[in-house]
């Protein structure tokens, strides 16, 4: 079974609303990205947006989970997300998935 670094930042989180969804995943640790990323109001969550040239690093938590779940969380982000890597800064060097807003 593979797995995944999936970076999450919204109600996925630790105590978050939607945290459930994450069925199974391990908790490795806090992290945040690299410059270069934004949170946006998107409807009534934030998305995760890139934003070039901006200083903006976002803080959440990042999982390891099945890669058979990704397509449940799909569906659980639904039309207004898509799911793309993200670069990660200090000791989570390198990248991970995270669900991003599609651009409207």
């Amino acid at each position: 079974m593979s797995r995944v670094r999936l970076f999450v930042y919204g109600s996925l989180k630790r105590g978050g609303l939607h945290h459930h969804e994450l069925k199974g995943a391990e908790f490795l640790c806090e992290a945040r990205t690299v410059p270069g990323y934004a949170l946006e109001p998107w409807g009534q969550y934030l998305a995760l947006v890139a934003a070039p040239g901006r200083q903006d690093c976002v803080t959440g938590e990042l999982f390891e989970l099945a890669e058979e779940l990704l397509p449940v969380l799909d569906e659980f982000e639904g039309d207004a997300y898509f799911r793309g890597e993200v670069a990660l800064a200090d000791r989570n060097d390198g990248a991970a998935l995270a669900y991003f807003g599609k651009a409207r």
